[in-house]
């Protein structure tokens, strides 16, 4: 499937993994963990918050992959990713904060890559735009920003088999027009 370096592997996620995931969750909302209130009532915003997020992909990516990211056998991150007929959308990615920044997710990224380009399809994504270290990753791999709002950027990457079919497509009214120009010696707009 996907084509990662030998320490590293993806694998179904099981029900004894949800600790893990929990405080892997728990580890992206520093938002939520600075808040000047009681730590148990900001555990539970973290788990409601965490409940939310999982709904919300199960809803609108009901075939989603889900996977735990192991490096050398350790559960390092996870990464849920929906193989759509157009584009690999990568939903969400995640790594412990003791190994960021170590070309876990970069490796991921390209394993993606590489298999949409042999798929001719591209990858999309949505980056939180406070998140600065990830948007220059995927800026850094190629994806270019396609749309905004105030929370969110999304992004694309198209393979370059994917950008070849485009260009042809994106080509071929004008060339089409051009062929009737030449063959009728003149522009008829109803031809």
């Amino acid at each position: 499937m996907y084509k990662l370096p030998a320490a590293l592997a993806l694998r179904e996620v099981h029900d004894d993994d949800q600790a893990f995931l929990d405080a892997l969750y728990a580890s992206r909302r520093e938002d939520l963990r600075q808040m000047p209130m009681d730590a148990a009532f900001i555990a539970q915003m973290i788990k409601m918050q965490q409940h939310v997020q999982m709904e919300g992909v199960r809803m609108n990516y009901p075939d989603a992959m889900h996977r735990v990211i192991e490096r050398a056998g350790q559960a390092v991150g996870r990464v849920i990713i929906n193989a759509g007929s157009d584009d690999i959308r990568l939903i969400d990615i995640a790594i412990i904060p003791s190994v960021q920044r170590q070309g876990i997710a970069r490796a991921i990224l390209l394993a993606l890559q590489a298999d949409a380009q042999g798929q001719g399809k591209g990858v999309s994504l949505a980056v939180e735009q406070t998140n600065f270290a990830a948007r220059g990753l995927y800026l850094q791999l190629g994806f270019v920003a396609i749309s905004a709002d105030a929370l969110f950027e999304q992004m694309h990457w198209r393979s370059q088999a994917a950008a070849e079919e485009q260009a042809m497509i994106d080509l071929l009214p004008a060339t089409t027009l051009a062929h009737k120009i030449t063959q009728q010696g003149q522009f008829d707009a109803t031809a």
